[in-house]
Order: structure tokens, then C-alpha cells, then sequence
């Protein structure tokens, strides 16, 4: 039988539910938390980068009757520190939360007035939210900085279907979006390079990948992935110019640091392997490299670039589903933060001071 689009959206709808009520009937989240590794990391005491992560679970531990609940912690990067910073109500459609110590605040999703969600931020000096916006539908990734004191979304407008970057002004609070005609264009993953103060952005056609999915159901075949590009957005001008594009490959993942940009994708849509490569920012040059991790859910380069953050899986070593960080040098990996109880559904790397 014939499948469309929609059908298979609500097929992954329905693995990430069955993941995150594999996740939330797991075990105590406490083996994640050493005690004596577990204290408040606060502003002033928290100056180098540092991962945001974002954890779902149940209200009462074991079902939805009270609810669920965006469990936020920080992983001090220097002090190997691993910090639960508040509980959120979850009510979005994709529970995402992103933490910034220098404000003292939690930027986040949740549900708006009528259908679709918003921008909030939770302040955690006066435990109050607060709602930032009102015309947006769905959010993928937020960014706590960038130049200017600004904010950086991938979200979709209320009315529209592709995934746009979008700037959030906090001193305004007004919004601006790149490319806010085109809509055919969904940009699936962003990155913010402090060194460059740029954003990179992984992007492909809709309507090229209605065609693939279409060929796919009519022949039976592999789902081939569309075109996907990476393009540098200027924060200030937003003028942009393209990095590199790739043919039949999915860009699952990219993260900037410097003058390289660190990609995972994978040659058919929703299936392995995961590859990875090297890209040079200036010149579009790729470098591929062998990676024993399976990591589509979140990369991040680490601030001197001699490893990665991941979320997902590592080949070597049997620790399960978690947030780990595999060094280039000594090809280990150390676990940070694995998943126990509730389902990590995103991280986030913050470099200091932001």
C-alpha cells in the first residue's frame, strides 16, 4: 500500500513515544548523578563551556497521570560537574530547553495560545516564565547567544511547513527569519561558531524530498535523500554563503568550532550506518574520518577540537543510550550522562561566558 508523507511522519511520531516510554519505565536516574559530583553550579562559578541537556520524565515516576516534566541539568565541562538546574512543565510537541548561565535563565518550548508552541524563558531568579513569542508553530533547536545579544532558532511559523532559522532579539524581542519567502527550504540542523561568530546552518528541499519519497513508495525502493547543503549565515547582516553540498546524502548533524565544521550523515533516510567528515569552513574541502560512536541525535566539537560530545551510542563500549564525549587522541569514551530514567531528548554544547 501506498505510503505519503504524512503517513510517515506519524510512523516516527509514534518510535520516538515508544522510545521515550522505553526510557521512562528505565531505572533510577541516580547512577547518572555521582553524589559527590552533584552540587548547584551557579553564574558566577561557571565561566568555561558547559552541555545543556534536557531530560523527559514522569511527574510520579511511573506513569502520565500527574504529568511529565523537562528535567534540566548543566555538565560543567572543566569540573566534570553534572548540576540538575529546575523541572519544567512538559507541554510542547518536542520537549527542548537550553540553559544560560550568564542570564540565569532557561530558554524553552512549551504550548501556546491554540495549536503550536512558543518561545519562553524561565527565569531562575524569580522562578517566573515568561512567553517571548506568538507566531510560531514548532521549534527544533534554540541557541542562547550570539552576536548582539541575540537568540537562534530553527522553527516553523504558524501557517507554514518548512523549518526556518529564525533570530530572536532580547532586547527588542523582535523576530527576523532567513529567507522568510522561500517555502521550500527546511533546515534541519544549526550550529553557532563562536570563533567566527557565524551560524552554519543544513538545509534541503521539500519538494525534492516529496519526489524522493514518492519514487520510493512507487518503486519499492531505499528512501534516497535529497540535495542538502550547509550555508554560512552572517549573525549581523544575515548575508549568506555556501559552504559545501552533498548528493544523496543526509546531513544528520553539524557542529562548528573554529575554522572546521564536524558532519554526521548517512546515505538513506532513518537507517545506518552514520558516517562522519571534516569540513573546512573556508574552502568547502571535506575530510571523511572513521568514528567508532552512532551518534544522530547530537554532535558538538569540543572547544580545542581534539574530541565530541555526542548523544547516542558508542561501539566499543556497552554503556548504552546517554550523552558521552569520545577523544580523537586516545579513542575512548567517557559517559556523561546516561539514559536511566526518562529519555534524553536533546543537549547542547554553551561555550563560557554565554
Amino acid at each position: 500500500m501506498k505510503r505519503n508523507w504524512f503517513s510517515i511522519l506519524s510512523v516516527v511520531a509514534i518510535i520516538i513515544l515508544l522510545a521515550l516510554n522505553i526510557g521512562c519505565n528505565s531505572s533510577s536516574i541516580g547512577s547518572n548523578v555521582p553524589p559527590e559530583k552533584s552540587k548547584t553550579i551557579t553564574a558566577e562559578s561557571q565561566r568555561g563551556d558547559y552541555l545543556s541537556i534536557t531530560n523527559t520524565e514522569y511527574v510520579n515516576g511511573v506513569d502520565t497521570d500527574d504529568g511529565m516534566v523537562m528535567r534540566i541539568y548543566t555538565y560543567d565541562i572543566n569540573s566534570k560537574v553534572l548540576s540538575k538546574v529546575d523541572d519544567l512543565p512538559y507541554t510542547s510537541q518536542y520537549p527542548l530547553s537550553v540553559v544560560s548561565l550568564k542570564e540565569d535563565k532557561i530558554y524553552y518550548s512549551a504550548a501556546g495560545e491554540g495549536k503550536g508552541d512558543q518561545l519562553f524563558v524561565y527565569d531562575n531568579k524569580t522562578k517566573t516564565s515568561q512567553r517571548l513569542t506568538n507566531e510560531l508553530f514548532a521549534i527544533n533547536r534554540i541557541i542562547p547567544h550570539a552576536a548582539e545579544n541575540k537568540l537562534i532558532m530553527t522553527a516553523v511559523k504558524k501557517g507554514e511547513r518548512p523549518l526556518k532559522v529564525v533570530f530572536y532579539d532580547k532586547q527588542s524581542k523582535q523576530m527576523s527569519t532567513v529567507n522568510d519567502r522561500d517555502m521550500d527550504t527546511t533546515v534541519w540542523d544549526i550550529s553557532y561558531d563562536p570563533e567566527t561568530n557565524k551560524t552554519y546552518a543544513a538545509s534541503y528541499s521539500e519538494n525534492e524530498q516529496s519526489k524522493n519519497i514518492e519514487k520510493a513508495n512507487r518503486t519499492q525502493t531505499e528512501l534516497i535523500p535529497p540535495k542538502n547543503q550547509i550555508v554560512e549565515i552572517d549573525n549581523n547582516s544575515m548575508e549568506q554563503r555556501s559552504v559545501i553540498e552533498l548528493e544523496n546524502e543526509q546531513i544528520l548533524r553539524l557542529t562548528a568550532r573554529g575554522e572546521q565544521i564536524l558532519i554526521a550523515t548517512a546515505r538513506h533516510i532513518n537507517k545506518d550506518p552514520v558516517e562522519y567528515s571534516f569540513i573546512n569552513i573556508k574552502t568547502g574541502e571535506r575530510q571523511r574520518i572513521d568514528l567508532p560512536i552512532k551518534a544522530r541525535s547530537g554532535l558538538f566539537l569540543s572547544q580545542d577540537g581534539k574530541g565530541v560530545y555526542f548523544l547516542g551510542v558508542s561501539e566499543k563500549e556497552d554503556n548504552g543510550r546517554g550523552i558521552h564525549f569520545y577523544d580523537f587522541n586516545t579513542q575512548k569514551t567517557e559517559p556523561i550522562f546516561l539514559q536511566k530514567n526518562g529519555f534524553i531528548n536533546n543537549f547542547r554544547l554553551i561555550p563560557g561566558d554565554s
